[in-house]
Formats: C-alpha cells, sequence, structure tokens
C-alpha cells in the first residue's frame, strides 16, 4: 500500500504516490534555487508547473486517478 498526497500543479488537483510528490518537489525546489535572482522567477515557475501537469494528465489518462513514481519521472523527463 503506498502513501498518496494531493498537491496542486497549475492550479488543478493531482493524486500523486509518495514517491512521484518527493520527485516533483525536489525539481520545484531546485528549479526555485536555480532562480532565487532572475526576476522572471514566478512565472517560469507557473510555467514548469503547467507543463508538469500538462505531461502528467497525457501520462496518466483518464483511466487512472493516482500518478505513480514512474508516471512522475517520464513527465520529468520530457
Amino acid at each position: 500500500m503506498n502513501k498518496v498526497v494531493t498537491i496542486s500543479l497549475n492550479g488543478n488537483p493531482y493524486q500523486l504516490e509518495e514517491a512521484a510528490y518527493d520527485a516533483v518537489r525536489a525539481y520545484l525546489d531546485s528549479a526555485r534555487a536555480r532562480l532565487a535572482e532572475d526576476p522572471g522567477q514566478y512565472e517560469i515557475l507557473a510555467d514548469l508547473e503547467q507543463s508538469i501537469a500538462y505531461k502528467l494528465t497525457r501520462i496518466i489518462g483518464a483511466h487512472r486517478s493516482v500518478a505513480s513514481a514512474e508516471d512522475m519521472r517520464k513527465a520529468l523527463e520530457e
């Protein structure tokens, strides 16, 4: 049994296995740190969230409600 975490990406709710949540959080935290001095930081992070949300939706489709760590890995690699 896996722990499931509900998050908001680009204003839409997603249910992720805990490992998938850890992966996306690490990715976005890393991006936030690299963009710390960039005046467009918030816009770029919003664009990243939008892109991840779009790719994750495409990967899991309408037939599943929880994204796995493998699903998130695929979305982040793209």
